[in-house]
């Protein structure tokens, strides 16, 4: 949506026919979540929700299309968790969570289930890099993922002010 940076809420619409939803509500900085769409047929929903700043909460959408989630909600600073969406296709998840700040749950899940899938994605540069960092169940969960993945795995960060890197 072009210039939706003063819209606060995103009305229902078709979107049962979608294929791209590529940085469609990309930058909509008020909005603090969104409504159910289909997305059955969507393959790319990369950027679609960058910097949405003010977005708490996504419902669960139909992502067994997918195969790119690059930067989905990177910067979406106030999302609080992270739906078990479904990820046997997607083989991009750069950035996805990047700097998801106040995540406190469905991070660890996440990077499980896309690590353990049969074929895990090889685009997952900083997926969850700063995700729930600033919350401690967050932290706890960053603290479980892997640093290639973006997490805090083998550096014993917190968030107190007390950090050691074992140099893992």
């Amino acid at each position: 949506l072009a210039n939706c940076h003063s819209l606060s809420s995103i009305p229902p619409f078709d979107t049962s026919n979608v294929v791209s939803m590529g940085y469609t509500f990309g930058a909509c900085w008020n909005v603090s979540s969104i409504p159910f769409f289909d997305t059955h047929n969507v393959s790319s929903m990369a950027e679609t929700f960058f910097s949405c700043t003010s977005l708490s909460s996504v419902p669960l959408f139909d992502t067994s299309n997918v195969t790119n989630m690059g930067r989905m909600f990177e910067y979406c600073k106030n999302l609080t968790s992270i739906p078990p969406f479904d990820t046997t296709n997607v083989n991009n998840v750069n950035n996805t969570f990047h700097d998801c700040k106040n995540v406190v749950s469905g991070a660890s899940a996440m990077y499980k289930q896309l690590s353990t899938k049969a074929n895990p994605p090889s685009a997952h540069y900083a997926t969850f890099s700063s995700c729930g960092i600033d919350t401690q169940q967050g932290l706890a969960e960053l603290n479980k993922i892997p640093t290639a993945w973006g997490g805090l795995s083998g550096t014993n960060y917190s968030n107190t002010g007390n950090n050691t890197n074992t140099g893992n």
